[in-house]
């Protein structure tokens, strides 16, 4: 317990003061057909803000998919997964198909209403995000040629049908422009994002209507897995602090400097509730087992043969560890990306967790004391030689949403 506790509290520091802890990682873009399929159903059942995974297997007669997300399965998430479930296995009964046939069936028509009903609120997120990049860059050369194509492509008024036309428009630029140089990285990422539910759309139906997978879209069978939650007590973000920086002086300017900082401050403020109290006594979190190691500690019984996890998001650093962690152990084990955040409600797994946590305070002091050190050094640097606010924003800036 004591040893839990100092790891929860280490994270919660740690996550504060530097949440992102290495650039993200890519997705693999040679995904094989049952990985992209899990992709596909990521995006489709991750709606607002939650995270989803899903692993899936084929056997010889039916799909077995495992699906978990953040927070508690809704009425309307059933009801929603069982249509979808519903259209596919109706859609594979007529296979093959051509996949122009496909889209001219009216079960298909309403995956599609469904899917971009449901998706909406997220959509219409990453369409914002998009906007706002525009709106800040609208003078490039390479937004003034995506919003030219845009209106050629789009001239639909109804707010629904534009969602699907966007996002339709994002995935075809995306196609044609992903190897472009000269077009930023950042920007292709958002255009990516909105394109990925029309995208995601096509290539669930080009599975569905083919012979291959008659057999297992006959039979799907779903597990909803249930979040896995708690609560946490931790020390003070004062104790940790001290435990590295014994000197009352340089820990009075190492909390200056923090505070200071704007989005270090947003940072304490999400996890300590109020700065001015909870930094300096014990505190209780909510921690949840991150959705793909609800998925993973579901499948970890079925031998250490090849299996892959899809989120909807990528995967956070403390995740990605876990999974690098059980590789070691002989599991062969991939997810579609990590994002490499450190985020202080992560919960640790049950299976190898003593040793997994030992190994795991350890980077954490490291990142915890580099942070440190990052600051302490700024000390003898003058104004004129350091510029830290615009220095820390961006770095922060250099990882991805």
């Amino acid at each position: 317990m004591f040893q839990e506790k100092e790891f929860y509290s280490k994270l919660c520091v740690a996550g504060s003061i530097k949440f992102g802890v290495d650039k993200a990682t890519r997705e693999d873009k040679n995904l094989s057909g049952n990985a992209r399929f899990s992709c596909n159903l990521a995006t489709i059942l991750a709606r607002d803000s939650e995270n989803v995974a899903v692993n899936l297997k084929i056997l010889s007669n039916k799909y077995k998919v495992y699906i978990a997300k953040d927070s508690a399965w809704l009425g309307e998430d059933l009801e929603y997964i069982n249509k979808v479930k519903g259209i596919l296995t109706n859609v594979s009964k007529d296979a093959p198909m051509s996949l122009e046939k496909a889209h001219e069936r009216n079960d298909v028509k309403d995956l599609v209403t469904a899917v971009m009903k449901y998706c909406s609120n997220k959509i219409e997120y990453r369409l914002d995000k998009l906007k706002k990049y525009i709106a800040d860059d609208e003078e490039k050369i390479y937004i003034k040629s995506f919003l030219n194509y845009a209106k050629t492509k789009i001239d639909v008024d109804d707010t629904f049908k534009k969602k699907l036309a966007m996002s339709k428009v994002c995935f075809e630029y995306y196609q044609i422009s992903k190897k472009d140089s000269t077009i930023s990285k950042k920007f292709l990422r958002h255009i990516k994002k909105v394109g990925s539910y029309f995208g995601s759309l096509m290539d669930i139906t080009d599975c569905v209507r083919k012979e291959r997978y008659k057999a297992s879209f006959s039979c799907i069978d779903i597990h909803l897995l249930d979040p896995i939650t708690t609560n946490q007590l931790i020390y003070s973000w004062n104790d940790i602090i001290k435990r590295f920086i014994p000197i009352p002086e340089e820990y009075e300017y190492f909390k200056k400097v923090c505070l200071e900082d704007c989005e270090i401050k947003k940072r304490l403020e999400n996890v300590y509730d109020s700065i001015d109290t909870q930094m300096n006594c014990e505190n209780s979190i909510h921690i949840c087992l991150h959705a793909e190691l609800n998925v993973l500690t579901n499948i970890m019984d079925q031998g250490k043969e090849k299996k892959f996890i899809a989120v909807s998001k990528r995967c956070c650093y403390l995740c990605e560890s876990y999974i690098r962690f059980l590789r070691s152990k002989g599991y062969k084990i991939t997810v579609s990306g990590t994002n490499q955040k450190l985020y202080h409600g992560w919960k640790l797994p049950d299976a190898f967790k003593k040793e997994f946590m030992s190994d795991t305070l350890f980077n954490l002091d490291l990142i915890i004391e580099s942070k440190i050190e990052y600051h302490t050094n700024i000390i003898d640097k003058s104004d004129s030689d350091y510029d830290y606010d615009t220095s820390i924003i961006d770095w922060i800036d250099n990882f991805e949403v």
